[in-house]
């Protein structure tokens, strides 16, 4: 199963919340989330990596969710507004890269020649500067309700590195504190981009 088609079972077998196709219905059709990168050069900085970084974070949050129910990474067990929970946050939580990623045109020095040569690299370029979990949350409220938990794990899913954490770290703390699900997108969001990922480039 290819990737989008993964993503699109997943979606359409675990969210049934009211304007879940509105959302995804966007999402396919008025925006490049499943062509896009997930970055400019550190992680998923090819076309089609935003989309794998999203289900690499699912598998990690789910499995996440499973060890602390159940003791094991996988089980069919798991209650249906978990499966939900699971799925919206780990499939969303970057959509505020949709349209960010723009390919150009750059130039590098080649270390085999010494020579420079042009190369078509990515670069960032946002339209709606919102922050980045705030911009997640704005986007996908325009077209589909959050749990409160779920908007608190997506607001702050960057952890340490949001640039608000930095400037004011009390209200990490106190979103982590709030809800298990902030802490659980940041492990998962980590270890899909510092360990699945980089085993991937290996």
């Amino acid at each position: 199963m290819d990737r989008k088609a993964e993503f699109l079972k997943i979606w359409t077998e675990q969210v049934n919340r009211e304007y879940a196709d509105n959302l995804l219905g966007w999402l396919e059709y008025e925006t490049d989330f499943f062509t896009a990168p997930a970055s400019t050069r550190h992680h998923g900085a090819y076309p089609g990596g935003l989309l794998e970084h999203s289900l690499n974070v699912y598998h990690r949050l789910r499995a996440i969710v499973c060890v602390e129910t159940y003791g094991t990474t996988t089980s069919d067990l798991l209650a249906e507004d978990v499966e939900e929970t699971v799925a919206v946050l780990a499939l969303l939580h970057d959509v505020c890269k949709v349209g960010c990623y723009h390919l150009e045109t750059k130039r590098r020095k080649n270390q085999e020649t010494g020579r420079w040569e042009d190369y078509q690299g990515y670069v960032f370029r946002d339209p709606l500067p919102l922050g980045h979990g705030e911009k997640s949350l704005y986007l996908i409220q325009r077209n589909m309700d959050l749990e409160p938990e779920e908007a608190l794990a997506i607001r702050w899913h960057m952890g340490a590195y949001d640039n608000a954490a930095k400037a004011d770290s009390r209200a990490l703390s106190a979103a982590m504190a709030a809800s298990p699900w902030v802490w659980r997108l940041q492990e998962a969001d980590m270890c899909a981009a510092w360990v699945d990922e980089r085993e991937a480039e290996e």
